[in-house]
């Protein structure tokens, strides 16, 4: 199991990505086997990506998002609407991953949020179509409560990577 995430539920949902992945940047949404991360799926957020212009459009938003921010995003854009002053900064952190090619770890309060009390850790997880570009994302969260509001916002970084054989 992976050492990066304090939930080891993402840490399984990372080291799945991993060995889907195998020798490539990233593995194809088409391999996802969903039955095998069944347990994980009211996790899961999955982000269409679109270039030219970029874009990021949440496909698939599990209950547990649902049930802890208080709102189904499915189908939405990541925007303003959505994420008032935080917009720029979430974007920003998906656009890492898409041109990047490379999963993050994301631990961030939610104080854009009505929720502000929550903390979100995630993994996010890059899936490319057949010409190795990124066509989705995969977000694997796990929420908390948090007291802390003089913690920093968002801390995002670069997961390790391993080679499976």
């Amino acid at each position: 199991m992976d050492g990066q995430f304090n939930d080891k539920q993402l840490a399984i949902a990372y080291d799945y990505w991993q060995e889907l992945r195998g020798m490539r940047v990233a593995p194809r949404r088409e391999e996802l086997n969903l039955r095998a991360m069944s347990s994980l799926l009211p996790r899961f957020n999955l982000l269409d990506v679109t270039w030219d212009p970029l874009r990021f459009r949440h496909r698939l938003v599990g209950a547990a998002y649902v049930e802890m921010l208080g709102r189904n995003v499915t189908g939405q854009l990541v925007d303003e609407e959505l994420y008032g002053e935080a917009t720029q900064e979430i974007f920003n952190s998906l656009k890492l991953v898409a041109e990047e090619i490379r999963p993050y770890r994301r631990l961030a309060r939610l104080d854009w949020h009505e929720r502000n009390w929550l903390l979100q850790e995630a993994a996010e997880l890059p899936l490319a179509d057949e010409d190795g570009r990124v066509n989705m994302i995969l977000r694997v969260s796990a929420f908390t409560l948090t007291k802390d509001t003089d913690s920093p916002r968002l801390i995002f970084t670069p997961l390790t990577q391993t080679i499976s054989v």
